[in-house]
């Protein structure tokens, strides 16, 4: 053999390891049916495996904006969103690293829902067909944006989005 397949074939075989090793250690973490929410950023129960997708998620979505409950979106959206890390609705996210990226999509593919047949891939909440049947018979403000949950969720900023306001109790 050439001296480039050999090392062609030594990476490979590295990388496989390497990936093996990883999804023993994510399997073994997984024992665990559920896990503790986030501290307190959370009050959703989310699989162990899945605990540092979310937390990096938290993290990198809401230091500009509310993060969302990924139900919220379909999974094609989530996709679209961290495939573009440098086009984020006209924003370049700086710091996104893959390893990152891989980790928030398994929490996001995981906990948010499939599109529906006929459905047009949403790209805003305002055009989630989730949110609004979420939201039965209330008056929702127009538009509707991630900042306009704050209004009768008061502790989004704890990702907690089951806490109403006194005003929606």
């Amino acid at each position: 053999m050439k001296p480039d397949k050999d090392r062609k074939r030594y990476i490979l075989i590295l990388i496989s390891i390497v990936t093996i090793s990883w999804s023993i250690i994510m399997g073994s973490i997984t024992t665990k049916a559920m896990a503790n929410p986030i501290g307190t950023k959370s009050v959703d129960m989310v699989a162990e495996r899945h605990r540092v997708g979310k937390e990096i998620y938290l993290e990198n979505c809401s230091t500009c904006h509310i993060a969302i409950p990924p139900a919220v979106l379909p999974t094609e959206t989530w996709k679209t969103i961290l495939e573009n890390p440098l086009n984020h609705y006209g924003t370049r996210l700086e710091g996104i690293i893959r390893f990152n990226q891989v980790l928030m999509w398994q929490y996001l593919s995981t906990y948010s829902r499939p599109i529906s047949v006929n459905e047009t891939e949403p790209k805003f909440i305002a055009q989630s067909r989730y949110f609004f049947a979420l939201h039965p018979g209330v008056e929702v403000p127009s538009p509707v944006s991630h900042t306009s949950c704050v209004e009768c969720h008061s502790r989004v900023s704890d990702f907690d989005f089951r806490t109403l306001t006194e005003e929606w109790q």
